[in-house]
């Protein structure tokens, strides 16, 4: 029988989440860890939003589709990266709800030897919304722009882009907003969404719905509404 091996990958980084958090001091451990290395709050707190569900509908969603239709890459439309992150924050969010009651984030501790970067969120830990969001589009992203083309150094493209897509992952856990383990539980889910577009019940909003298409366009601009309206991204 035929392994999926994108439904492989994620039940081994779940694994490897759902070990590390039966280990808590690990985690606590790698938490400071990675906290030494933010060397600066003031860049931490734009670079760490990049994964933000607003930012990356804002900016990731359309600045990704543009690439693509511009070069020689396969067009990767609008509405499959809006409509594949809005999946995965509803999974995202009914997760958190799930394990909220023994899920806490690192804040919740107050430990006195970790630098917390502000808002100091305490509530629903895993996995981490930013950390899935910005995996989830660019695996997408990377599967299908890429697929079946002959771009030279593609894969030295495909690297930068996922090691950035990690780095912004795991700046949650530098500026203590979530453990590692939630980022690997993260990565898990991204792998899900990799799968889930390949399912032909979802090709028609994803790949030719006009009414999802116009539905992206629209989530685009109340994204940048409000964000310009408000001044903030929380």
């Amino acid at each position: 029988m035929k392994v999926n091996p994108y439904i492989l990958l994620s039940l081994i980084f779940l694994a490897l989440s759902l070990t590390m958090k039966s280990i808590p001091q690990l985690d606590i451990q790698l938490l400071k860890f990675f906290n030494t290395l933010m060397f600066n709050k003031t860049f931490f707190s734009y670079f760490t939003e990049i994964g933000n569900g607003l930012v990356c509908l804002a900016i990731t969603v359309p600045l990704l589709s543009i690439v693509s239709s511009k070069t020689q890459l396969n067009n990767v439309k609008v509405q499959t990266l809006v409509f594949v992150g809005l999946g995965v924050g509803l999974i995202v969010k009914s997760l958190k709800e799930l394990t909220s009651l023994f899920a806490v984030r690192p804040g919740f501790y107050e430990f006195e030897d970790v630098t917390y970067l502000e808002p100091v969120y305490l509530y629903s830990s895993f996995p981490s919304g930013h950390a899935a969001t910005i995996f989830s589009l660019f695996f997408v992203w990377v599967s299908l722009a890429f697929r079946n083309t002959k771009i030279s150094h593609s894969n030295l493209i495909i690297t930068i882009l996922l090691i950035f897509a990690l780095l912004v992952s795991l700046s949650r856990v530098i500026v203590a907003a979530h453990w590692l383990s939630d980022v690997l539980g993260s990565i898990a889910l991204a792998f899900v969404a990799l799968n889930a577009i390949r399912f032909k019940v979802l090709k028609n909003i994803l790949f030719e719905s006009k009414v999802a298409k116009f539905s992206s366009f629209f989530l685009i601009g109340a994204a940048w509404t409000y964000i310009i309206s408000t001044g903030s991204i929380y």
